[in-house]
């Protein structure tokens, strides 16, 4: 890392560029007046004052009054603390803020929704937050041992342990093996005549969520999901028959 790149560190934190720039010369110089400053920190005289007055404000820096005047910055430690509070406060706030108005002017009505996530990590961070939604039951299907990422498998895992009846369905035995490791029922599918959907994993949950993914012509995994619409029901009760159908015959 070098200073422009420990001035971009900054910036995202939430000083302004002359802010950080100033910042960083004064942990070089350790104290310093504006004109020494400005020698090293690419910032004019002019503005280190205005940069300083408002790291003065944010705590980062104490001020001589001496003339000239001179700068003193925080040590580091506490710099860090400092801007760490300041940006969970600000984040809090907007969070905060966000949550109070989420759907303030959405549809009333029920909205037949069918959403995409697209990437590999994406699609397994919806798979796993789907799993540790679900209240009842969940249904999980797919034939490769590689699509219950270990994400997947602590979500499938915790939803068992809290009596949420999983049911892993698969026609490979490694993937049923790891599905009844985890607390889970395996159903084989092996030799049932199954519908070619070309799926990389489909989850059915509480009969009311389910997402299906397939792979993209690049490779990585997109999912379809939907939730408390006609479509998750419709497929739901599809996949929640083949499943009983299958398991009643194991």
């Amino acid at each position: 890392m070098n200073d422009e790149d420990a001035v971009g560190a900054l910036k995202r934190l939430g000083l302004s560029t002359y802010e950080a720039r100033v910042f960083v010369a004064l942990q070089k110089l350790g104290t310093g007046t504006a004109s020494e400053v400005a020698d090293i920190a690419d910032v004019p005289r002019s503005q280190v004052y205005g940069a300083a007055e408002d790291l003065e404000g944010r705590g980062l820096v104490d001020v001589e009054q001496s003339n000239p005047t001179r700068y003193r910055p925080v040590g580091v430690e506490e710099a860090r603390e400092r801007l760490y509070r300041q940006l969970r406060s600000e984040s809090d706030a907007a969070f905060d803020y966000l949550e109070s108005v989420r759907e303030e002017y959405g549809a009333t009505e029920e909205s037949e929704s069918i959403w995409t996530v697209r990437g590999d990590a994406n699609v397994v961070s919806r798979t796993a937050q789907l799993v540790e939604s679900a209240d009842d039951h969940v249904v999980y299907g797919t034939d490769d041992v590689s699509q219950l990422e270990p994400a997947v498998r602590d979500a499938l895992a915790a939803a068992a342990d809290a009596g949420v009846a999983v049911t892993v369905v698969s026609e490979s035995e490694a993937v049923l093996d790891v599905a009844r490791d985890l607390g889970a029922r395996g159903v084989s599918v092996a030799h049932q005549p199954t519908p070619e959907m070309g799926a990389e994993r489909v989850v059915m949950v509480d009969d009311a969520a389910v997402l299906v993914s397939v792979a993209s012509d690049d490779g990585t995994e997109t999912a379809f999901w939907s939730r408390d619409t006609g479509f998750a029901a419709m497929l739901s009760s599809l996949l929640g028959e083949f499943v009983a159908d299958v398991a009643g015959e194991q």
